[in-house]
């Protein structure tokens, strides 16, 4: 019997896990999920933004200049 591969978390130091990990949390309004079903009792919709800046646009262009990606 062979064992299984063990998973590959490398995934996980990527710009572009962690841009899609922070664009979760700010759609949410910086909540997690448990917090955000006991305030809201829901998930929001696709094009409702709950975060502190009005919309993905305005989040977007703040959050890649402070995280800029690193070309190798």
């Amino acid at each position: 019997m062979t064992k299984a591969p063990k998973k590959d978390y490398v995934y996980r130091s990527t710009w572009k896990h962690k841009f899609s990990r922070a664009r979760n949390l700010a759609h949410r309004g910086g909540l997690t999920k448990k917090e955000m079903l006991q305030k809201y009792g829901r998930f929001p919709k696709k094009n409702e933004w709950w975060g502190e800046d009005s919309s993905y646009k305005k989040w977007k262009e703040k959050w890649v200049a402070a995280n800029p990606k690193l070309c190798k």
